[in-house]
């Protein structure tokens, strides 16, 4: 087996992940070749190093305001959801109500229905999201303060 190989095994051969006929193999090119055999030690030695490294661990404090600020972002958008949901159905029924003698006419086709209420579905949601967007850019603007 080439120099190439070899080193390419040197990682699986020290995870033990290699048959024996590959080990031995590895064994025997690592006894001649310095070159590998350093390798092979600093693959070692490297190891030793991870396995005494500990990560720190947060204060108890830091992991309650990391929980408590996961639970009111989820909260917040569970509300907001909520609350669309909520006002695009009082505004989608407050329309039909305002078309609902077109909607009920025998006379009306119905492509003329299901448009209508496609529009006034489309525009209500529009609506939502406009108002919804409204609020958020309001908490954010930068310039609020500057006056003409």
């Amino acid at each position: 087996m080439d120099h190439q190989k070899i080193k390419e095994l040197i990682s699986s051969y020290h995870n033990r992940h290699l048959s024996e006929d590959q080990k031995k193999m590895i064994e025997e090119h690592v006894q001649q070749c310095k070159e590998c055999r350093r390798e092979l030690e600093e693959m070692v030695k490297f190891e030793e190093v991870m396995q005494k490294m500990e990560l720190k661990q947060p204060p108890k404090e830091m992991w309650q305001v990391y929980w408590t600020s996961v639970y009111n972002r989820l909260e917040r958008r569970i509300g907001w959801i909520l609350l669309s949901i909520g006002a695009i159905i009082m505004l989608f029924f407050g329309g039909y109500k305002a078309i609902e003698g077109i909607i009920q006419d025998t006379t009306t086709p119905l492509i003329l229905k299901i448009g209508i209420l496609t529009v006034l579905g489309g525009l209500v949601i529009l609506l939502v999201s406009i108002g919804r967007e409204r609020i958020f850019v309001r908490k954010k603007e930068r310039y609020k303060e500057v006056v003409k």
